[in-house]
């Protein structure tokens, strides 16, 4: 196959690909968080004390609010109780069980309560308990932790730039014939500005396309393809850092299985991003154009999906929040860079084939495959 019909044959292999991937691209990552049940946002509950105060078990709001983490430490057993003061959860030195009597299991399952609680329930009667699993720890969602409605509290909508105190929260446990109950917050936290994260990647993927260029144009064009294989790589390991920090973000189940279930397009385009390097290091430049698509693919699911991150408080994110930021503002302004990079040296490489250099004399360098 010659190189113009091979060229072609990528180019249209892309276009074809990037067809057939864009309707699921476009909200991949964003639909990660809610596949977790995680969304980030300006809202932060915490814990402010139990009372009185109690040893034997210790209580925090996990993962952005989404759920309460209780262990049991030592002596009696401990039970949450629900929404209508029914035994909901129970903590002991056997594990950890549930009451299926209790409404607050089908109401709990979404994040809304948008679910039919089944007809024959009887949590008044005696429970039943269930075992969830043989480790002193459950984490369960909690209405009454978090904002239930689907759009901000009119003040914070007045003010969205300000701090508010939404409301005050309260989980009774018991512990035998006494009762703990547990008190906390939710608060409207304004998030950060996401202009300085975004202007420094942005001026960083500037710096790489102008180097990029300026050796392709001086006809040093190998280096400029080491260039963008580089940024590449580096591409896919900064995403690698965002996918598996939401999904380790949720505690439990297997963390792994869910960078598979949430992250399957970002896995598809990383795998194509390192046959293109491999490829490129084989001097089969019609790999450039597999390339571009790679990461036009990984900067609109794991940069533009998610872009609300930079100006968010409260992140399900498994690492601290500045990485989460950063590595958001990085896979932007890199990937964007990478893909202006590859399709500078596409047109180069085009160029090159049209107009080999004269021997003995200056021209664009042939970097046709041998």
């Amino acid at each position: 196959m010659s190189g113009g019909v091979r060229s072609a044959a990528m180019r249209t292999a892309a276009v074809v690909a990037l067809s057939v991937a864009l309707p699921a691209v476009r909200s991949a990552r964003a639909e990660a968080h809610s596949a977790t049940n995680t969304p980030a946002s300006n809202y932060v509950s915490r814990v402010l004390a139990v009372a009185p105060p109690a040893e034997g078990f210790s209580v925090k709001v996990v993962e952005a609010g989404n759920r309460l983490e209780v262990k049991w430490q030592s002596g009696p057993e401990i039970v949450i109780n629900d929404y209508d003061d029914h035994p909901y959860l129970r903590l002991g030195p056997t594990g950890a069980f549930e009451n299926p009597q209790s409404n607050a299991v089908y109401l709990n399952a979404d994040r809304q309560g948008a679910t039919t609680i089944p007809s024959g329930l009887r949590p008044d009667g005696p429970p039943d308990w269930r075992k969830l699993s043989g480790s002193p720890v459950v984490r369960f969602h909690d209405h009454r932790v978090h904002w239930m409605g689907t759009a901000p509290p009119p003040q914070v909508e007045a003010a969205r730039g300000q701090e508010y105190l939404i409301q005050t929260w309260e989980v009774p446990i018991t512990r035998g014939t006494a009762t703990f109950v547990v008190s906390g917050d939710l608060r409207w936290v304004p998030g950060p500005s996401p202009i300085a994260p975004l202007a420094a990647a942005g001026a960083f993927g500037l710096l790489l396309v102008g180097a990029a260029a300026v050796s392709a144009n001086r006809g040093h064009l190998p280096r400029a393809l080491m260039l963008f294989s580089a940024m590449l790589g580096t591409l896919v390991v900064v995403d690698a850092v965002h996918l598996f920090g939401i999904a380790f973000g949720v505690k439990g189940g297997s963390g792994f299985g869910r960078v598979v279930s949430i992250g399957w397009v970002s896995l598809a385009a990383w795998v194509i991003a390192i046959l293109t390097i491999v490829a490129l290091a084989r001097r089969r430049m019609d790999a450039l154009y597999v390339g571009v698509f790679a990461a036009g693919i990984v900067t609109l699911v794991g940069g533009l999906s998610d872009i609300g991150v930079l100006s968010s408080s409260s992140l399900p994110f498994a690492f601290p929040n500045g990485v989460a930021r950063a590595s958001i503002a990085l896979t932007l302004g890199l990937g964007i860079a990478t893909v202006i990079t590859g399709v500078i040296l596409t047109g180069n490489l085009g160029r090159s084939r049209q107009h080999p250099a004269e021997p003995g004399g200056p021209g664009p360098l042939d970097v046709s495959p041998p």
